[in-house]
């Protein structure tokens, strides 16, 4: 079963639409701009080849997150899914998108480093417990880290030395041998010789490309490690391969929906940005009375919802991956056990059966087979699922990406327009008047006066160019040491009252025996915190580009007299905010409360207790602070080089345009000075007006490029930028 057969369709068509249509404006544009212009067009081409939307699927073990991801992309029993995936694995799943070589799988190996701080130290997790409390031994993380180890290599034997940092490519992968990979099973069994999980304790990533799926637009879908297993490590590796995600899908189950650890899921996910996000209820098939009960989850869901992200309109969508993988299959064992069970009832509401039809007994029938089918895959949730995703992705950074390339083009392309214009001008003159002999020396003296015109504008191009980059840069930095302060005081007030509340506490002769803030109303602080001056940084910086663009059009101007060039970027010019991630970093505030017992064994005085958790606060959330401050540094850089350099590098293809045509017509003069204007021959004649010809011919393509560019402009404005997700 295809994407074309569901509701939404191919998922990011109409963004791949304006890929294809940018990538060939982009090549048109390449033949009109000047040879000095032509590495900015080949490297936005460049970024345009590899833009890809990132999708994280984040989920509980058992709670059908790899049939989920296997429905979705409509490759059912591709992921295992009857064996635990108990591995430090992410999985990429890439779709319309070219391989490297002739290989469809890739599996990557820790590297030596990487393995040591796993199976050794245990990496950041040792060092955040050691950081806890003086003395403290997390004897069951080093417990679960030598047997890791101890796996490996009896798993491996002389290979495990040789394959560490190296992989494993496949030209053709079958899921039996993902298994090997992806999947070691119950991570407390006996080790030994088993069937799967060879090599699971130190692949690192799996990269598997897919020539068809639901995608139009490039993708790849990046499975995660479960969320509630006991191995912290996982836990952190999830954090670290969700960052740099578009989207994000959480899997529920509908048994247990929004336990403590989905809590916790979601409190991770409000560390990213939480208007690219989906909440998928599965398993809604195991739910007794689907019609009585399914109402009473939702509502549940969505009261957390509002509590963990308050403000935000996340779509939540219900189903069965299971419906969904069996609407593809229809595997007949599989059809009768779901016909047999009371949440078969809920099919109906598709409309296309009958009551007295969900009977195994119909199975075989042709039409009540489609109809089933049907049935199946509009309850799964699937097409809701697609339909989201496809706004989600309307939004998303490669949208940002491809509206920031468009203005660059726009802008190229006007000022190319305008040099062609120039140029055609002055063909025309010269053809017009070069009959009149002592316009010869007239020109020369005409040519000076460009010459020493085009050399002066030159220089102020280059003074403004470099004016302007200090300027920006300076203010970059300000709105970094801006954000710093406004994050850091976040902290040390929420460290500061997280003190007083425990030594008041303390003082009353209270004492805990362990401590129960986890941080989230400080996490969730220093997310709005964040937001808040971003966006006032951001608005600083558009709001600059927006006074220096009439700087940089007066400088068009005064190289083409009478040239229009508005600014294509406009007032909707904007920066895309980066994940906030780091929030959700894995601390030694999030480690099970049992483990500060210790702490509280040794009996400090109220004072000292309150000064080291104010202390312990704020020295974990600097890390945090700071690399916040960084990403916004990184975004913020990308917006002022992007801006500038194309800016700059329209005004100097319209400079090397003019220096051209001004050689040219001194080469013209100075030969016919030579020759004392002798009668032109017929062959000049018609070379001259060939090449009027193709210049106006230039002219138009410009005016073409330029117009179709502004519509692309408008497009993704009022169009892709306007689509909002839905809830169902």
């Amino acid at each position: 079963m295809s994407g074309e057969e569901t509701s939404s369709g191919l998922i990011g068509a109409r963004l791949e639409g304006l890929r294809q249509q940018l990538l060939s404006c982009g090549h048109v544009l390449a033949g009109l701009v000047e040879p000095a212009a032509r590495p900015l067009i080949a490297d936005a081409l460049v970024d345009l080849k590899q833009l890809v939307c990132r999708i994280g699927v984040v989920g509980q073990i058992k709670s059908g997150k790899s049939s989920f991801i296997n429905t979705f992309v409509q490759h059912p029993n591709f992921l295992p899914t009857s064996v635990t995936p108990w591995t430090t694995a992410v999985t990429n799943l890439h779709f319309a998108q070219s391989p490297p070589g002739p290989h469809s799988a890739i599996f990557t190996f820790l590297q030596p480093k990487e393995w040591g701080e796993i199976a050794e130290t245990g990496g950041k997790i040792r060092e955040l417990t050691e950081r806890l409390v003086p003395g403290f031994e997390p004897g069951l993380l080093q417990q679960q880290a030598e047997l890791l180890r101890t796996r490996a290599q009896d798993r491996l034997g002389p290979e495990y030395d040789l394959l560490l940092g190296q992989a494993h490519c496949f030209i053709n992968l079958a899921p039996s041998t993902l298994q090997h990979y992806v999947c070691s099973g119950d991570f407390t069994a006996q080790t030994g010789t088993i069937p799967i999980g060879k090599y699971s304790d130190i692949t690192k990533s799996a990269d598997l490309y897919f020539q068809r799926g639901p995608f139009a637009f490039p993708s790849t879908v990046v499975d995660t490690p479960g969320t509630n297993d006991p191995f912290l490590i996982r836990d952190e590796i999830t954090r670290r391969s969700l960052g740099s995600a578009d989207i994000y899908v959480i899997v529920l189950t509908a048994r247990q929906p929004l336990s403590d650890n989905d809590v916790t899921l979601l409190r991770i996910m409000r560390g990213l940005n939480k208007d690219r996000i989906v909440v998928l209820l599965n398993r809604i098939d195991d739910l007794t009375d689907v019609e009585a009960e399914l109402p009473r989850v939702i509502h549940y869901i969505r009261q957390k919802l509002a509590a963990e992200m308050p403000g935000s309109e996340i779509p939540l969508v219900y189903g069965s991956a299971w419906w969904g993988s069996q609407a593809m299959t229809y595997d007949r064992d599989a059809i009768t056990r779901i016909l047999k069970r009371r949440s078969a009832n809920y099919l109906l509401r598709a409309g296309l059966l009958r009551p007295d039809e969900l009977d195994p007994r119909f199975i075989g029938n042709p039409d009540f087979d489609e109809r089933l089918k049907h049935s199946l895959l509009a309850m799964s949730g699937l097409p809701a699922v697609y339909q989201a995703m496809d706004s989600l992705m309307d939004a998303a950074s490669p949208t940002y990406v491809m509206r920031q390339i468009t203005g660059s083009f726009a802008e190229m392309s006007r000022a190319c327009e305008g040099a062609a214009r120039a140029e055609l001008q002055s063909l025309t003159a010269a053809n017009e008047k070069r009959e009149v002999p002592r316009r010869a020396e007239e020109k020369f003296v005409e040519l000076a006066r460009e010459s020493e015109l085009l050399a002066r504008v030159t220089a102020n191009i280059e003074a403004s160019a470099a004016g302007i980059e200090q300027q920006l840069a300076r203010i970059i930095q300000e709105e970094k040491e801006t954000l710093r302060r406004k994050l850091q005081a976040t902290i040390e007030f929420h460290a500061a009252r997280e003190r007083d509340v425990l030594i008041d506490t303390l003082s009353r002769g209270r004492a805990p025996k362990v401590w129960t803030h986890e941080g989230v109303e400080l996490r969730r602080a220093l997310a709005e915190a964040f937001r808040t001056g971003f966006r006032n940084s951001a608005t600083r910086l558009t709001s600059f580009h927006a006074r220096v663009a009439p700087e940089l059009h007066q400088l068009m101007a005064s190289l083409v007299p009478g040239a229009v060039m508005p600014d294509p970027h406009g007032q909707t010019l904007a920066i895309p905010e980066p994940t906030i991630a780091p929030v959700s970093r894995l601390m030694a505030l999030d480690l099970d409360n049992s483990r500060w017992s210790l702490f509280w064994s040794r009996n400090p005085s109220p004072q000292i207790s309150g000064s080291k958790i104010e202390a312990l606060i704020k020295s974990e959330f600097a890390s945090v602070a700071d690399e916040l401050v960084h990403l916004a540094g990184v975004a913020f850089h990308h917006f002022s080089t992007t801006t500038i350099k194309w800016s700059f590098g329209a005004c100097r293809n319209i400079q090397h345009a003019l220096q051209r045509r001004l050689d040219r017509v001194r080469e013209d003069y100075e030969l016919t000075r030579r020759e004392a204007f002798p009668p032109e021959s017929q062959q000049a004649a018609n070379e001259r007006a060939n090449r009027i010809r193709a210049q106006a011919q230039r002219v138009k393509d410009n005016e073409t490029l330029t117009q179709h560019l502004e519509h692309l402009i408008q497009y993704i404005d009022t169009v892709l930028k306007s689509e909002a997700p839905r809830a169902t």
